[in-house]
Formats: C-alpha cells, sequence, structure tokens
C-alpha cells in the first residue's frame, strides 16, 4: 500500500530527478534502522563510559597500590631498625655476662644476619609481608631470651652483691700505717720475726668498724693480741682485731660493713694505742691491703 511519493528534483536542469515510493513497509524499514542507529550510538557511548571508568577505577587502585607499597617499605625499614637495636642490646648484654660470669651467649643468632638495605615490594605484596612477620616473629623471641636473661642478669648481681659485700675491702679504722704485712723486727726482741697484719696507730679509744658484712665469730682475751675480735665473713674467709681497749658487739651477732665493733687501745703485746688488723683466708693470715680499695694507681683487686 502506497502511502505517498517522494520526489527529489535536481537544480540542475540538465539531470533527471528521482521519485521514491513511499510504502508501509519502507516506511517501517526507515523507523527500524533510524532506531538501531541511534541504539548502537547509546551502546557506543555506554561502553566508551564504561571502559573510561575502568580505566579511572585502575588508575586509582594503581595509586593505591603503591601508596601500601610505601607504606610497607617504610614498615620494613622501622622493623629492619628495631631489630638493629635489638643486635646492639644483645651485644651489649653479652659483654656484661662474659665480665660479670665468665658466660657466653650471644642472643642476637635468634634474628636473621642481614644487614643490607630492605628491598621495595614488587609484585608480590604477599610473600613482603610473609617477610616482615617472620621478622618480628623472631624479634619476639629474641626480646623474651632478653627478658629471661636480663632475669638470670639481676639474679647474679644480688648474688655478687651479697657476695662483694662480705669481703673485707675498707680500712677498718682512721689512723696512721705503720707497720705492714711480712717480716719485720720484732720491738720487744730485736729480732726479725713474720707480721701477720697490719698495724695502724691512733688515739685510745678510737673507734674500730667493720669492713665487710659478717658474723661475730669470737671476742675476748687472746695472749699477746690481747683484747680482741675476730668476724667471720664468709666460709673462708675471717678478720682478726687486736689490741682493744673496748668490745662493742657479742659473739653471734650480724654486722654490717661500717658497723661499730670495738675501740683502739693497747692491750696485750703492745707497746703503744694501735689496732692489728688481720686478714684470714682458710684460717691463714694474708695481706690485708690486697683487699683495700683504694682510688689511683695502686688500686687494690680483690
Amino acid at each position: 500500500m502506497s502511502l505517498g511519493t517522494i520526489r527529489w528534483i535536481p537544480q540542475d536542469s540538465g539531470r533527471r530527478g528521482m521519485a521514491l515510493v513511499l510504502t508501509s513497509a519502507r516506511l517501517r524499514m526507515l523507523i527500524l534502522f533510524i532506531s538501531l542507529f541511534f541504539t548502537g550510538l547509546a551502546v557506543l557511548f555506554f561502553e566508551m563510559g564504561k571502559a573510561g571508568s575502568s580505566m579511572a577505577d585502575k588508575r586509582r587502585d594503581s595509586e593505591e597500590t603503591e601508596l601500601v607499597k610505601a607504606e610497607l617499605y617504610q614498615l620494613s625499614r622501622r622493623v629492619d631498625g628495631f631489630e638493629s637495636r635489638l643486635k646492639d642490646v644483645a651485644v651489649r648484654e653479652k659483654q656484661i655476662l662474659v665480665a660479670g660470669s665468665g658466660l657466653n651467649i650471644d642472643l642476637s643468632k635468634l634474628v636473621p644476619q642481614d644487614d643490607g638495605e630492605p628491598e621495595f615490594p614488587g609484585d608480590d605484596m604477599f610473600r613482603y609481608i610473609d617477610d616482615i612477620e617472620l621478622k618480628l616473629l623472631l624479634m619476639e623471641r629474641l626480646a623474651e631470651a632478653e627478658l629471661m636473661v636480663y632475669d638470670s642478669l639481676a639474679t647474679f648481681f644480688v648474688e655478687q652483691k651479697e657476695r662483694l659485700a662480705r669481703i673485707p675491702s675498707i680500712w677498718p679504722v682512721d689512723g696512721i700505717f705503720v707497720s705492714s704485712f711480712g717480716p719485720r723486727v720484732d720491738p720487744f726482741t730485736g729480732a726479725v720475726r713474720m707480721h701477720k697484719g697490719i698495724d695502724l696507730a691512733c688515739a685510745r679509744g678510737t673507734p674500730i668498724y667493720a669492713p665487710a658484712d659478717g658474723e661475730v665469730a669470737f671476742v675476748g682475751w687472746t695472749g699477746g693480741w690481747g683484747l680482741s675480735v675476730v668476724i667471720r665473713h664468709t666460709d673462708r674467709i675471717s678478720t682478726r682485731y687486736a689490741h682493744c681497749s673496748a668490745i662493742c658487739t657479742v659473739v653471734g651477732n650480724e654486722v654490717k660493713r661500717g658497723d661499730l665493733i670495738a675501740r683502739v687501745g693497747s692491750t696485750g703485746r703492745s707497746v703503744a694505742p694501735h689496732l692489728h688488723y688481720e686478714v684470714l683466708i682458710d684460717g691463714v693470715q694474708v695481706d690485708p691491703e690486697n683487699y683495700i680499695i683504694r682510688e689511683g694507681s695502686d688500686s687494690a683487686v680483690f
């Protein structure tokens, strides 16, 4: 069924015109073609927009990934710095242990010995994160071991403090050094005899102080030593204080370094007020000067 005729008349009179008969079928085809054309344009613009959005998302994801990599890299550097600090602590601890007790423990072996610069994370960030977690786990182990060793060190140094407190390391009296340990001329006989202590001259009644912690083992008169005191500091170390004028303690008393135990006198075999001071190791007299701590180049070492 014809709906009409569309004529095309050229401006050039020398050319022939054209006539197009418009039918309902042709009209439907034209409408369909126009619909398909605009639908195709819409789909094209939609896909272009989707592609642009996808590219923007990828760009944003890429930027976020690079940011995460940078943060992981900084975290890795901080972990390595912490690891280095723990290694320094382990080295110092080893020095303390070696100096203090002869032990030789190197806890830095608990962490990887890698002094290189940390690598920037690549595409496999999961492996990179696993490496960081492993380092953290090893450092946690090291920190726990450090705490255990420091507990042991604390116990050790407490024991050492108690041991050192029982070594006679200070002058027992404020006096003048008049006679040393070793051979000397006896003032009573003129013969050379072994002097088994040191003599410190001072005024009668001068306080005598315990040079270390210990227990009073003897108080009384003993032949040439006159009125004397013996303090037992350890199972092996004892000290004797002879020629006293008065005793300020009793047998069985626990004394601390610096406690008053007696006063200087001239009892027994003595020509003037002074303190005869002895240090005994396993009952044998040794030079007390070897146990007295001094400052300077002539300091004693025990």
